[in-house]
């Protein structure tokens, strides 16, 4: 199994925004132990009460210390103990029936209804949280008004413990959600950390966050725009199928446009739909990265983009925000609801993952410039030890030729074997000048390259071949390197196996590869068996290509190399 696989097999189910207790044994253990915690509290609190009361206490505390060992001893044991939103609420129910008997108005009975509050808020969310935080201030708001009106306390310090509770408890559950974010952001960073490796490069690390980040977040589409120091934008998609390429050509810089608009400084979220299924209707909300300050100001951009991409809801966040050109992330989905804290989440888990996509980046740059110097290292010798016997050998043939008389039935061959060795000689000659500047980039290299292979190959065995190249595609000096040598296979191959006196190379391009047809001729009548070029093939794949040979009824074999552009 790949790196891309396990990570995403690795990340949470698709939908879970939070790391609720329910999805974390840990967080599950600790507040099982809480709850123990609690019940050691309250047995401390019985054991002061006066001797009429605490014997009824006790038995209160004893059943509520059974119902939290059981729920510890599950947790602790791995078992699948009771998990409902409904335990916070037993825990609330229970320590207002403990107050209730013990006639208590003490800061410890406040502080126990706070423990209720938490556990709701970190198993099931804020708004769990403050559902309970509520229903306990009304509860011990009512018990405290009847406790008053039977002891005669005033109405200030009937109230003082009800609204107590209503202002620590969304407190709680307020600080309880952002630990809970924390601790997300945490928990997808560290699974994402260990199965990114900067050094497989900037396209597989980014090939394998954007899939798994994508369905984490449950998205149907997903952008990842990366462009760092030194190199070129390089944007890699992921469509509705699920597969991720890095996008070329015009559609690479229809989409880079629309992604270096947005603003380097703000977390969006978009979100579109169609009222009655005509008047659309668009919300828009954004904020800082750094001091998360509400903002609008990529609203323009951002809704470009969304109209661009059909997005009915859209999350873009900005990564890498300390290059001259931050990087951005953009999620779409159809089924999800993106909100805010959504966006924050995102934001904080690629503060994390950004400096593995800098560092997968500048070992391509330090590969990239190892392989120019030792490039220039062989050049030179190659310059020392092919060249000069080259030049040799052409003075010998030259002073062959002018030995030999017009007549001399062998001057028409000394000629050509001449001829030869020039062409080989400037063919060398701009080998090793291109490998001693260390050029790279793309040029037209390939085309006269295999124009010249299939005029030495042409006059040497009798084949005719013929080279057409669509609209002269631009291949790199590396890429053509590799392409050359699986062309003058092809040609051997159609040499020792066929009888074929004519071939014909053809290499075209599309959006995302290069594509190159070496076709001949066969008997329709007694067609080759199926085969595959072994030696093309590894070579194909070298560079992450593939061969494919269609033995055509018409009479024509057609051996099709196709390679990914971005090889």
């Amino acid at each position: 199994m790949d790196r891309v696989s396990t990570a995403a097999e690795s990340m949470p189910a698709p939908g879970h925004t939070f790391a609720h207790a329910s999805n974390s044994p840990e967080l599950r253990r600790v507040l099982a132990n809480i709850r123990v915690l609690v019940a050691i509290v309250a047995a401390t609190e019985a054991l002061s009460l006066s001797p009429e009361t605490r014997s009824h206490i006790m038995l209160v505390v004893l059943a509520y210390a059974g119902w939290a060992g059981w729920l510890c001893w599950a947790e602790l044991n791995g078992r699948h103990a009771f998990r409902s939103s409904l335990t916070s609420w037993v825990d609330a129910t229970w320590i207002l029936f403990f107050g209730w008997i013990a006639s208590t108005q003490s800061s410890l009975f406040t502080l126990l209804l706070l423990f209720p509050v938490l556990f709701a808020s970190l198993s099931f969310g804020f708004v769990s949280g403050l559902l309970v935080s509520f229903y306990s201030t009304i509860a011990a708001g009512a018990m405290q008004i009847i406790h008053g009106h039977q002891e005669g306390i005033s109405a200030t310090e009937t109230l003082l413990q009800p609204l107590s509770i209503l202002v620590l408890g969304p407190l709680v559950a307020g600080l309880a959600q952002a630990g809970v974010q924390m601790n997300e952001q945490m928990r997808i960073a560290d699974r994402l950390q260990g199965q990114l490796d900067p050094r497989l490069g900037v396209k597989r690390v980014g090939e394998t966050m954007l899939s798994s980040l994508a369905r984490h977040f449950s998205a149907d589409l997903g952008l990842l725009l990366i462009w760092l120091p030194g190199s070129d934008p390089r944007v890699f998609r992921l469509d509705r199928s699920g597969k991720t390429v890095e996008l070329s050509g015009e559609l690479h810089a229809s989409v880079l446009e629309l992604l270096v608009r947005l603003p380097s400084d703000t977390a969006n979220v978009h979100h579109q739909a169609h009222f009655l299924g005509r008047y659309p209707i668009r919300y828009h909300g954004g904020f800082h990265v750094v001091d998360k300050a509400p903002s609008g100001a990529a609203r323009p951009p951002v809704q470009a983009l969304a109209e661009s991409l059909d997005a009915r809801s859209m999350i873009s966040v900005p990564i890498c925000r300390r290059g001259p050109h931050p990087c951005r992330l953009v999620l779409e989905s159809g089924q999800r609801h993106y909100r805010l804290r959504d966006a924050e989440l995102l934001s904080g888990v690629m503060e994390q993952l950004g400096p593995i996509i800098e560092n997968a980046g500048l070992l391509e740059r330090l590969a990239d410039e190892a392989m120019a110097t030792e490039r220039a290292r062989i050049g030179r010798d190659l310059h020392d030890t092919a060249i000069q016997p080259y030049l040799g050998l052409k003075y010998g043939i030259e002073a062959l030729v002018r030995k030999a008389a017009p007549d001399n039935p062998l001057r028409s061959d000394v000629v050509a074997l001449q001829e030869v060795a020039l062409e080989e000689l400037h063919h060398l000659r701009e080998l090793v000048t291109g490998m001693r500047s260390g050029a790279k980039g793309v040029d037209d290299a390939l085309a006269p390259a295999l124009r010249r292979q299939a005029k030495r190959f042409s006059e040497l065995f009798g084949i005719e071949v013929g080279v057409r190249c669509e609209g002269e595609p631009a291949v790199s000096r590396k890429l053509a390197a590799s392409i050359f040598p699986m062309v003058s296979e092809a040609l051997t191959n159609i040499r020792r196996h066929t009888r074929a006196t004519r071939a014909e190379i053809v290499v075209g391009e599309d959006a995302h590869r290069y594509v190159i047809h070496i076709t001949n001729m066969h008997d329709p009548l007694s067609p080759p068996p199926c085969f595959i070029p072994r030696s093309v093939v590894e070579r194909a794949e070298s560079v992450s290509g593939c061969v494919a040979v269609d033995v055509q009824p018409s009479g024509v074999t057609d051996l099709m190399i196709s390679i990914p552009k971005m090889s």
